[in-house]
């Protein structure tokens, strides 16, 4: 039987969510449809990475500095330094083709009228090469989010933050099984992108540790999982074999 007809662990949590999205089947490949709410969710989830540098709020209402209305904006951003406050506008963009100029300048007008100091546009499928240019010359970034990226940040636990660095992401990529002893065994895990420090989680006992580099330890099963150089890995109870994940 294969991983995604049972449906454990990681892969559960993902269809589930995915699910919640409306899920089709076609040609036999999932599509994922995401609502634009879902989409400006994820950016917001992206962005909550920088609360450390200033203050981050989501889906919030700006008054209009000449008419007064509020106006929504998707992710404001201020950094304070020696006194003075920066206003970062992010707007989430889904769409199914490249954004374009018209997008561009709807972004500046908004963050004109609510006093940002720069602004960002997050997208789902890239932009042109006019857009490209008018945002460069009006100092916005633009930056590219896959509906894959989204979904990762949205679903619970797939991002954590390194406990051992704390300076990056560990992202539970690692995921599948084994077929053990007439069993299937389920493993998750992920590993710093910085200091390669990974999460190992058994899905058979629950039990959930980080390793450094070098180090290794027993889940309750009495299975032996490590990290090293080349990766996570899994050792059963009572072999000598590394199974790299």
């Amino acid at each position: 039987m294969k991983m995604e007809e049972l449906g454990f662990g990681y892969n559960l949590v993902r269809r589930n969510y995915c699910k919640h999205l409306k899920i089709k089947e076609a040609s036999h490949k999932e599509v994922y449809i995401m609502k634009w709410q879902e989409y400006e969710k994820a950016v917001g989830e992206l962005y909550k990475q920088m609360e450390e540098i200033g203050d981050l709020k989501t889906n919030i209402t700006i008054p209009d500095r000449v008419t007064g209305h509020p106006r929504q904006v998707d992710v404001w951003w201020e950094i304070i330094g020696k006194g003075h406050t920066i206003g970062i506008l992010v707007d989430a963009k889904l769409r199914k083709s490249k954004i374009d100029v018209k997008d561009i300048e709807e972004v500046l007008s908004l963050a004109k009228a609510v006093g940002a100091n720069k602004s960002i546009i997050v997208t789902s499928h890239g932009w042109t090469m006019p857009a490209q240019k008018r945002a460069q010359f009006e100092s916005m970034d633009i930056r590219l989010f896959t509906l894959d990226e989204a979904l990762e940040l949205v679903v619970e636990d797939y991002w954590k933050l390194c406990p051992i660095c704390e300076d990056d992401c560990i992202i539970l990529n690692i995921d599948g099984f084994f077929e053990h002893e007439g069993m299937v065994f389920w493993y998750l895990g992920g590993r710093c992108r910085k200091c390669k420090s990974a999460i190992a989680w058994c899905q058979d006992c629950g039990w959930k540790e980080t390793l450094k580099i070098g180090e290794v330890q027993n889940c309750e099963c009495e299975h032996e999982w490590g990290n090293d150089i080349e990766g996570l890995w899994l050792k059963f109870r009572g072999s000598e074999h590394k199974l790299y994940l």
